[in-house]
């Protein structure tokens, strides 16, 4: 059974030179991708109201579910995940300004995932090490899939229900699978609590405010939009590791890189280019394309597509529905050394 101090990882080797120029932070490339996705967020936020106050439902109904398709890559799924890595701004305050907004705005636990996620790349897809991603088969089901088109349900549970727990002083609940990620007695288990009831109060007095004024339309769009239309991101997030590999010490083989085109990469801060993003994970995301231009040759060829890689993974979900052992081997270019598969 590996452990986290015996897992040695596979690397494609990248001249330092190269890779110090690739790890260098701006400030202005992360203001301008942070700032932006602020700045839509008040967009989406300001168009729902305004339908909402001269009452033209229909287009507000419509502003709602376009708000939230957005309103779901402020969180884990692409913003919150980036922040947490520290690598967007050269800056450190304007990095965790941006992330703790984020993740207040999304009900995320930011010390949480940050502790969380350390862990996942330390031990991705490693049974029993690795319990930010479920293991395989594929597990999400039709009705997860309903939900992710309109209430997302789990997702609302997830983090509503764990925050709650949170705040109360119950940590042994977990947002993921670790169940507890911190014992009661470590001291750092008091920021999980503090941050939880932080959320609670805050969300409560914004709704206070809005409920004062008659705003009602900015209960949803601040404090509920997360959990309605997460299709976009789900789509995304099941291309990071689903149906690939589990227990192998290298990371072609056990997270995708794809190309999903110039808009949902923005949206999903280039994490499609996942196995990129954690053999060198102090990379900044606005440099993964030029790092993946680097690794090319040793990666495996990548899918071309936000669809085609939702259609990919659906079909890989067939194959194990059938063969619950069966796992995607991504195909190689012949100048790739050959998976490190012990």
């Amino acid at each position: 059974m590996a452990t986290a101090n015996t897992i040695t990882w596979y690397r494609t080797p990248v001249d330092k030179d190269v890779l110090r120029e690739l790890t260098k932070k701006s400030d202005s490339r992360g203001l301008l991708h942070a700032g932006s996705f602020l700045l839509i967020y008040l967009t989406t936020t300001a168009v729902c109201l305004y339908f909402f106050l001269n009452r033209m439902w229909v287009p507000m109904v419509v502003a709602m579910y376009v708000h939230s398709m957005f309103h779901g890559f402020i969180g884990m799924g692409a913003a919150v995940h980036e922040l947490s890595h520290g690598t967007a701004f050269k800056t450190m305050w304007l990095n965790e300004f941006f992330y703790r907004l984020f993740a207040f705005l999304s009900w995320n636990s930011y010390f949480h995932f940050k502790e969380s996620h350390r862990r996942h790349h330390m031990n991705t897809g490693f049974d029993e090490l690795d319990r930010e991603i479920k293991p395989e088969p594929i597990g999400f089901t039709k009705r997860h899939v309903i939900g992710w088109f309109t209430f997302d349900w789990a997702q609302f549970k997830k983090f509503i229900w764990t925050n709650f727990q949170h705040a109360i002083g119950n940590t042994d609940v977990d947002f993921f699978f670790w169940c507890p990620l911190l014992s009661r007695e470590n001291i750092k288990t008091k920021k999980l609590i503090a941050w939880a009831r932080f959320l609670f109060i805050g969300h409560i007095a914004l709704i206070a405010v809005f409920v004062y004024f008659e705003l009602w339309i900015l209960i949803y769009t601040v404090s509920f939009g997360y959990f309605f239309a997460t299709f976009p991101v789900h789509g995304c997030g099941i291309q990071q590791h689903s149906g690939l590999s589990r227990n192998i010490p290298d990371w072609r083989v056990i997270a995708y890189t794809a190309d999903f085109g110039p808009i949902m990469s923005y949206l999903y801060w280039n994490m499609n280019y996942h196995a990129e993003h954690h053999m060198y994970a102090s990379v900044p995301f606005y440099n993964l394309p030029k790092l993946h231009k680097v690794l090319e040759p040793d990666l495996p060829i990548p899918i071309h597509g936000y669809l085609r890689g939702v259609i990919h993974v659906l079909r890989t979900k067939r194959l194990q529905n059938a063969d619950p052992e069966y796992r995607y081997m991504p195909e190689f270019p012949p100048t790739a050394h050959p998976p490190k598969l012990a």
